[in-house]
């Protein structure tokens, strides 16, 4: 084998490569007939074969138009763009080479983007918005981004970062001088976000209509409304589908959709007229600050006194009325985190600031220390906070007393309710008097004072709304054995925060199968049940401490010189020990009912009657 000479080698390498061999094969070949180094000289005469043939082409021309239409087909079609570049640089001539990398930049920079690759790219940018810490990261976002549509987005959002975490662009952004072609891509109006958030929006509806697809679900998207917490994706079930289909998929939806769409909760699904609704926590929750939604300025209506609610997914502020007959008392619970304590703050305060003690005052009791002893000094409280069962059972005393002597009043000028009677007296209204009572759970659970707290109670639950006495009963432990059924009956405006278990739903929104309280978020989020229907809704924060107690001196100093009705009724002429003394020396009595009356007692109790409804 020795005895090939190098020629004899080089002719017979060119001549296998004629023929159309392959390096491989020819390499196969040398192995066979040649010793070691015969082969790498056969290897360096392939090597340099091949390096002349990239740098000596052959003269092959392809019309640029036809290259410009494949090039474009590769890159709308997913092709990567260094393969393109590879099979050119192995197909094409230097000039028609240089022509195609000219022509992918091209399509790369202004071809038109799919609705898939668009909501895809969205998507992904909006998740990038709620996580950024500073513009730059879009700003090297954008340089990286080819196509032009896309750059838009990007830096738009860069703005909007900028804006929202208080930086200065300290470059100089495309605008209309630098980059014509770019006039209008960056404005500073909410506008642009709305067009990101939208089409996310709009990706998150068909997602999840495709996944309840998957589950058998037959549906459409209706739309997307955006509150402060979450998102409220609105689906049409198809005619025949059971609201029970769909009613437990919560954690189905996070398992399938979670990574997807940027959430680690369920979302609560409820139903509402004509739709099934699916709220699905927001990337990066809004707080509804207080001094952005209450009005403090604007001529009262006596008619009208209302508490701060929230704001709806709609962004709108909700306001609950105290004379709404409907709703005259409330019970509230949820777990610690979940902002019972802030909304009855922002509650009393918004009241102390809102309206002089003419027209409202307020009874207070809060045995844990924590949530309203703060509000010690009011002009508006008709007794201090109190601070224990003892305490608070004087207050409801005070309040049933206090209840009997309006009454008489009405029955004295011949009204029925204090709505009329400051209708017929304007110059001297009598006040609505608010009761809130923080961990009511504590109190009913006494042994020595629960049992004239529940009687007390039950009188003033019975007929206190009429006489302009609202109720508030707050928990961190709706416990059903603890707080009677007659009670939470009674209390038609309910108030669930987060809770720990889904039977503390139950308990405090009237309804053993309503576990929505268990999807909440806390920090303010809630459900508000009324007679009319129930709304999810995110409760106001009072801000900073030194926020609050600005808020709060200026309450402190409310004016109190406008008169009102006086019922002449002195409170700490209501001792424990009288209050003991009364109740020992009460006339104890009993009440023949027939088999008829109790069974139409029964029956009126069963369908929602009030105590003082059924009374009548």
């Amino acid at each position: 084998m020795s005895n090939y000479t190098s020629a004899e080698i080089h002719q017979a390498v060119t001549v296998l490569k004629s023929q159309g061999l392959s390096n491989q094969d020819i390499l196969a070949e040398a192995e066979q007939l040649f010793d070691f180094n015969q082969q790498l000289y056969v290897a360096n005469i392939l090597q340099e074969s091949d390096f002349g043939s990239k740098i000596i082409r052959p003269v092959k021309n392809y019309d640029h138009d036809y290259l410009f239409a494949i090039i474009y087909q590769a890159v709308t079609s997913g092709t990567d763009c260094d393969r393109i570049i590879d099979v050119c640089s192995e197909e094409l001539n230097l000039e028609d080479l240089a022509f195609s990398k000219l022509a992918l930049e091209y399509v790369l920079i202004n071809r038109y983007i799919s609705t898939y690759e668009r909501d895809a790219f969205i998507l992904e940018l909006y998740k990038q918005y709620q996580e950024s810490k500073s513009y730059q990261d879009f700003v090297k976002l954008a340089s990286s981004t080819k196509n032009i549509y896309l750059k838009q987005l990007v830096y738009k959002t860069a703005e909007l970062v900028a804006k929202k975490t208080g930086e200065i662009p300290s470059l100089s952004l495309p605008n209309s001088k630098t980059n014509p072609n770019n006039s209008n891509l960056i404005s500073s109006t909410e506008q642009e976000i709305g067009e990101v958030e939208e089409k996310f929006d709009l990706k998150v509806g068909d997602t999840l209509v495709e996944t309840l697809n998957d589950f058998g679900i037959s549906c459409s998207y209706i739309d997307t409304k955006v509150g402060p917490t979450f998102k409220r994706v609105k689906i049409k079930l198809k005619k025949g589908v059971s609201y029970k289909k769909v009613q437990g998929l919560g954690n189905d939806l996070v398992q399938q959709l979670g990574e997807e769409l940027g959430f680690e909760n369920p979302p609560m699904i409820s139903v509402v007229p004509g739709a099934v609704v699916f709220d699905i926590p927001r990337l990066e929750r809004q707080i509804a600050h207080f001094s952005d939604y209450v009005d403090l300025t604007s001529e009262i209506d006596i008619n009208r006194i209302v508490i701060p609610g929230g704001v709806d997914v709609d962004g709108n502020y909700i306001e609950i009325s105290l004379c709404d007959s409907n709703v005259y008392h409330t019970l509230g619970g949820g777990m610690t985190g979940g902002g019972k304590s802030q909304y009855e703050k922002a509650m009393v305060l918004y009241l102390a600031l809102r309206y002089p003690p003419s027209l409202v005052k307020l009874a207070l009791s809060d045995v844990k220390l924590v949530s309203l002893t703060c509000f010690n000094g009011l002009p508006h409280l008709i007794a201090p906070v109190a601070e224990d069962a003892a305490n608070t059972l004087q207050i409801f005393n005070y309040l049933v007393a206090e209840q009997e002597l309006r009454y008489e009043e009405f029955k004295r000028v011949g009204v029925e309710n204090i709505k009329e009677y400051n209708q017929m007296f304007p110059d001297c209204l009598m006040p609505r008097i608010v009761s809130v009572t923080d961990e009511c759970f504590d109190l009913l659970s006494d042994s020595t004072y629960k049992e004239p707290i529940e009687m007390d109670l039950m009188k003033l639950l019975a007929k206190a709304g009429a006489a302009g006495i609202n109720i508030f009963l707050f928990t961190q432990r709706p416990d059903k054995d603890v707080i009677k059924p007659l009670i939470r009956s009674n209390c038609s405006g309910k108030v669930a925060f987060m809770v720990s278990r889904p039977e503390d739903s139950g308990i405090i929104l009237g309804n053993p199968d309503d576990n929505r309280a268990a999807s909440l978020l806390g920090s303010g989020d809630m459900l508000y049940k009324s007679p009319k229907g129930v709304m999810r809704l995110q409760g106001l924060f009072l801000g900073t401490k030194a926020d609050f107690g600005d808020y709060l001196n200026q309450a402190m100093n409310t004016s109190t010189d406008i008169p009102c009705w006086d019922s002449g009724l002195d409170f700490s002429s209501l001792s424990i020990e009288s209050i003991s003394n009364n109740q020992s020396e009460e006339v104890s009595f009993s009440i023949e009912l027939n088999d008829l009356t109790k069974s139409q007692i029964h029956s009126l109790h069963s369908r929602g009657y009030e105590l003082h409804q059924i009374f009548k």
